[in-house]
């Protein structure tokens, strides 16, 4: 098992690599961004997703989103176009960590306690980023929603507590609690 010095060394590497995708993403882009996301999903490795208002409207239009299912695209992340963004280019360290991690661990190990500590790490990655202001600060914060995903859904209501420790009280966070429900 992983000691808390281990842990630590996990939370900085994706503090390191988030960082580093975000703000390439921002700057690549130069687009306007309500979302940001961190997803963990069954393959064991975390990448980030993120909408822009201007992907979300190119979007709509190249995918032909009907009405009635565009307030729930606004907040898919799997299917951004920023799904992954950086991945590559940034995420070597925490997969190196990761698979280090593992080693020696049975799949419930890995997919009980490691995974949770996993979800954990992201969740204070994301909130330590968020400190730093990456995401904004004051009303500019509050048109941002931050959050940590697993894919698929948890279906537990986790993705919902995390939006709620993650992000301060606004209108655009009660839109995407809405679809957490």
């Amino acid at each position: 098992m992983c000691t808390e010095k281990d842990n630590e060394e996990l939370i900085e590497a994706l503090v390191k690599a988030a960082r580093a995708a975000f703000l390439s993403l921002k700057e690549t882009t130069k687009e306007h961004f309500y979302f940001y996301v961190f997803i963990f999903d069954e393959g064991l490795h975390p990448y980030i997703s993120a909408w822009s208002y201007e992907a979300l409207e190119k979007s709509i239009i190249e995918q032909q989103i009907p009405d009635e299912e565009k307030s729930w695209w606004k907040w898919d992340s799997a299917d951004s176009p920023y799904a992954d963004y950086g991945y590559d280019e940034f995420f070597g360290e925490v997969n190196e960590l990761l698979d280090k991690r593992a080693d020696g661990l049975s799949d419930d190990e890995l997919y009980g306690i490691e995974w949770g500590v996993r979800i954990d790490s992201m969740e204070e990655a994301m909130k330590r980023l968020d400190g730093s202001g990456l995401f904004g600060t004051g009303k500019e914060r509050e048109r941002v929603v931050i959050n940590v995903e697993q894919a698929p859904p948890d279906g537990d209501g986790s993705e919902y507590s995390r939006a709620l420790r993650l992000n301060p009280y606004s209108a655009l966070l009660s839109e995407y609690l809405e679809t957490c429900e």
